[in-house]
Formats: structure tokens, sequence, C-alpha cells
């Protein structure tokens, strides 16, 4: 059976392509949580600007 779609199951580098693009997504969730947690609770800044 032939593939239609090239899915690069043959590229060499498949485990470190797959490896690297898992840390950035664990890291963007990481900095997500970092920055909510900072946020949570405070007011808006500009609520009270005047």
């Amino acid at each position: 059976m032939v593939a239609v779609l090239h899915l690069g199951l043959e590229h060499p580098n498949l485990v470190w392509i797959a490896l690297t693009g898992l840390l950035a997504f664990i890291a963007g969730l990481g900095v997500n949580l970092y920055r909510s947690s900072r946020t949570f609770g405070r007011s808006d800044p500009d609520e009270n600007s005047e």
C-alpha cells in the first residue's frame, strides 16, 4: 500500500524532531502557567488608572 501523503517517518532524526516539539510545547505550557499564576488575584492596572 502506498501512502498518499509524505509522513516523514523515514526521516533519520524523527525522534529528535518529535522530542524538540514536545519540549517546546511543555515549555510554552510552563510559561503560560507561570504568567497566569503571577497575575492571579491582581486587578487590572488599567482599571484603576484614574
